[in-house]
């Protein structure tokens, strides 16, 4: 959908997403998740959470016990080691940041989808 609506491309290539004057969030701020590489293709909007970690907007702390949460299996096995693993405070609630921006990011999809369903038909 990112690659075929322009609306898509309109609406989120601003910095709109847990903007004050933009779309509430819980786990972001300011960020734009429509983006081109250097070819002009859009870039993976899940491939952000894991560059995002060296970035100004997270505030997690990774230990060598935590995972790179940007796909589903990734995220059921954080969960997983959340519920069974015995894990230090840190790792703890690095993955815990990281599984509720990796839901967010997914349900926000959810809502895209229907956004340039929406705007194709209007």
């Amino acid at each position: 959908m990112l690659e075929t609506s322009a609306f898509l491309k309109e609406r989120y290539s601003q910095p709109l997403y847990g903007a004050a004057n933009g779309i509430p969030s819980k786990n972001f701020q300011g960020m734009a998740w429509w983006s081109a590489d250097e070819l002009g293709l859009v870039q993976d909007p899940y491939q952000k959470l894991v560059e995002a970690v060296d970035g100004e907007w997270v505030e997690i702390e990774a230990t060598e016990e935590d995972l790179d949460i940007a796909a589903g299996g990734e995220a059921m096995m954080a969960y997983a080691r959340l519920q069974y693993e015995a894990l230090d405070d840190a790792t703890r609630a690095s993955l815990k940041a990281k599984l509720l921006r990796y839901c967010e990011l997914d349900t926000l999809a959810m809502a895209m989808v229907v956004e340039a369903w929406i705007d194709s038909v209007s």
